[in-house]
């Protein structure tokens, strides 16, 4: 499974236990937990804006650690053009749906842009 910032930014600002519970039990289920390079910025920016320098890197290393990080090949990159120019998609969520589409694996988020991909999130 491919897990999308939303994913992350879930865990990391939740205030509900269950819910917290529920999303890591999905990581648990992944075989091999995979995260963008998108992902990790995206993660790393927000948090700055949130929070601080240190808790962005203490949250950019901890995804480094417990995923697989897939950075942007090139043909990731034109797979993610191709999405974007299909869907009026960001950037971002292009080159992330374009990363779960190259693993050929579902991902985690519950964003509706995501529709070239099978979705997978806490009910």
């Amino acid at each position: 499974m491919l897990f999308e910032t939303r994913y992350f930014w879930a865990v990391f600002t939740s205030r509900d236990p269950e819910r917290t519970k529920k999303l890591e039990a999905l990581f648990e289920k992944a075989k091999t937990p995979h995260a963008s390079s998108i992902s990790v910025y995206e993660v790393y920016k927000l948090t700055i804006e949130h929070d601080d320098k240190a808790v962005a890197e203490i949250r950019a290393r901890t995804i480094a650690k417990e995923y697989t990080i897939v950075d942007v090949s090139a043909e990731i990159a034109e797979e993610g053009a191709r999405i974007s120019h299909r869907l009026r998609t960001p950037m971002a969520d292009s080159l992330i749906m374009a990363t779960s589409k190259n693993l050929r694996v579902s991902c985690v988020t519950d964003d509706p842009h995501f529709t070239e991909v099978k979705r997978v999130w806490i009910d």
